[in-house]
């Protein structure tokens, strides 16, 4: 019997770091100044999926974020800064699910469509809270503050990590016999 490699598998580090890619060149093209900071956010990201680290993961996606806030506070432009919010929510629960199912099944594991689910999934969820970030961005003109899309992408962060946490439940609430 051989051994189980405990690691993300290889469908859950791509797409965790094709999401967190897609955050970045948003990023890039909302404001030059956030490319640092999310750079550092991608890079901290794959070593984190690497190493299997969930804090490194979690250190990663926060730079990523620091960058759509670098970018929101400097004015740039409401479109690519929302994308690179979506992709950095999708990244870091990407990668944070990839580690969860390598820990589980194991690197050698077949996990695609299991990936590719969860992933579509979330980004359902994204692009929906994205879409109404954009709607009230629209609906409230020019004329408000960034500060208050800025609390808006907060909201958004929060609703799936709330989501999130619920489907991670497995039936913990279950009595044990």
């Amino acid at each position: 019997m051989t051994e189980i490699t405990r690691r993300p598998p290889v469908a859950g580090v791509s797409v965790a770091l094709l999401a967190a890619a897609f955050g970045f060149a948003g990023l890039g093209v909302a404001s030059a100044g956030a490319l640092v900071p999310a750079g550092v956010g991608v890079l901290v990201l794959a070593v984190g999926l690497f190493r299997a680290s969930r804090r490194a993961v979690t250190v990663g996606a926060t730079a990523l974020f620091l960058g759509v806030l670098y970018a929101g506070a400097r004015g740039g432009a409401t479109e690519p800064i929302l994308l690179g919010a979506l992709g950095t929510v999708v990244s870091w629960d990407a990668a944070e699910y990839a580690i969860g199912v390598g820990e589980q099944l194991g690197r050698g594991a077949d996990t695609t469509r299991l990936t590719l689910v969860h992933s579509a999934t979330t980004l359902a969820v994204g692009v929906v809270g994205t879409a109404v970030a954009y709607s009230v961005s629209l609906s409230v003109g020019g004329g408000q503050p960034v500060a208050a899309l800025v609390l808006l992408l907060l909201g958004v962060v929060a609703l799936v990590a709330t989501l999130r946490g619920g489907a991670d439940d497995g039936g913990s609430n279950r009595t044990r016999r």
